[in-house]
C-alpha cells in the first residue's frame, strides 16, 4: 500500500492568498479539510507531497475497455455544448488520460492536441492518434500566445496543487474570446451536503468525508467558488450545469433522460463550467 506523505501545512489560501483559513472538516482517514473565509474554497491541509502524488499517478491509468464507449459518448455531449460557444478550431485537452476526449474532438473536426504529466501515456496517445501530445511541466511549455480556440480540463483542476499558474497560462494561450471548459466534482452537491450535515450532527459515523476523494483530490469546488476563482484571471462564465453521468451498458434513452432533466441543473456530484476569455480593454 502506498505510504501517504505530506508537505508542511499551508498558512494561506493557494487560490486567493488570504491568510484567513480555518479547519472545516476531518475525514475517516484523518485528512484535514480547511476552508478559506475570503474565497470560500475548501482544500486539503496539509497537502500531499510531490513524491506521493507522482507515485500515485504512476499507476492511476488502468485499462477499462468497457468504459471507452460511454466516455467517448459523454465527451461528444460535452463538445456539443462547447461548440455553441466556441469556433471549431484548435483545441488543447489538459489531462488527456486515455485520449477519449481527443478521439471525440478529432471525430467532430477539431484540430485536437493533448497534454498529460505521464510521458509513457503521452507517447501512446501520439502513436494512436498521430497528433501533438505534450508532457512535462505544463506551465513551462512553449505553446505560444493566443493560439487555441478552446482548452478543456475534464476532472483535472481538483488534482492540482496550485491551479493558479495553469489558469494564467490557459488565458495566455487562448485566442480572444476563446473558450475554457472545466468539469470537476461539486463538493456542495445535494448528496455531499446531506452527508456532511449528518456527520456534523454525529449521525453518520462511517466513511466520514468519503465524498472528498482524498486519495488524490486536493481542492474541493462549488460552482460559486470556481466561478469566483477563474473570473479573477480574465474570464467570464458562460454556462453551468451538472456533469453528464455515463456508465457501461447505459441505454441511449437513459442518457437522454439524464441530459435533459436532472443534469440541466446544478446539484449532482459533478458540474461543468464554460468560460470565455474576456477581450482586453484598449
Amino acid at each position: 500500500m502506498l505510504e501517504k506523505t505530506f508537505d508542511e501545512p499551508l498558512t494561506e489560501c493557494v487560490l486567493c492568498k488570504s491568510g484567513d483559513i480555518y479547519f472545516y472538516h476531518s475525514t475517516s482517514n484523518n485528512i484535514q479539510i480547511y476552508k478559506c473565509r475570503k474565497c470560500g474554497v475548501q482544500f486539503m491541509n496539509p497537502p500531499y507531497s510531490d513524491n506521493y502524488l507522482n507515485e500515485y499517478y504512476s499507476a492511476y491509468i488502468i485499462d477499462e475497455p468497457e468504459w471507452e464507449k460511454p466516455l467517448i459518448c459523454g465527451h461528444n455531449f460535452y463538445l456539443s455544448i462547447i461548440e455553441t460557444y466556441a469556433n471549431k478550431g484548435r483545441l488543447l485537452d489538459i489531462g488527456a488520460g486515455k485520449g477519449y476526449l481527443l478521439e471525440a474532438a478529432l471525430s467532430r473536426g477539431w484540430k485536437a492536441e493533448g497534454y498529460d504529466v505521464d510521458e509513457e501515456l503521452t507517447e501512446r496517445l501520439r502513436n494512436k492518434y498521430k497528433i501533438r501530445v505534450l508532457d512535462g511541466d505544463f506551465t513551462s511549455l512553449d505553446l505560444g500566445s493566443e493560439q487555441y480556440d478552446a482548452v478543456t480540463m475534464h476532472q483535472v483542476i481538483e488534482h492540482l496543487k496550485d491551479p493558479v499558474p495553469y489558469i494564467k497560462k490557459i488565458h495566455d494561450i487562448l485566442k480572444p474570446r476563446g473558450t475554457l471548459f472545466l468539469a470537476q466534482p461539486n463538493i456542495r452537491s445535494r448528496s455531499s451536503s446531506f452527508k456532511f450535515a449528518l456527520e456534523k450532527m454525529g449521525i453518520r459515523k462511517k466513511n466520514i468525508g468519503a465524498y472528498y476523494d482524498t486519495d488524490h483530490h486536493l481542492f474541493y469546488y462549488t460552482p460559486r467558488t470556481l466561478k469566483n476563482f477563474v473570473e479573477r484571471f480574465g474570464f467570464e462564465l458562460l454556462h453551468n450545469r451538472s456533469g453528464h453521468r455515463v456508465k457501461p451498458g447505459q441505454s441511449n434513452f437513459n442518457r437522454f433522460i439524464h441530459r435533459n432533466l436532472d443534469e440541466r441543473f446544478l446539484g449532482k456530484s459533478t458540474f461543468l463550467a464554460i468560460f470565455k476569455k474576456k477581450e482586453s480593454k484598449v
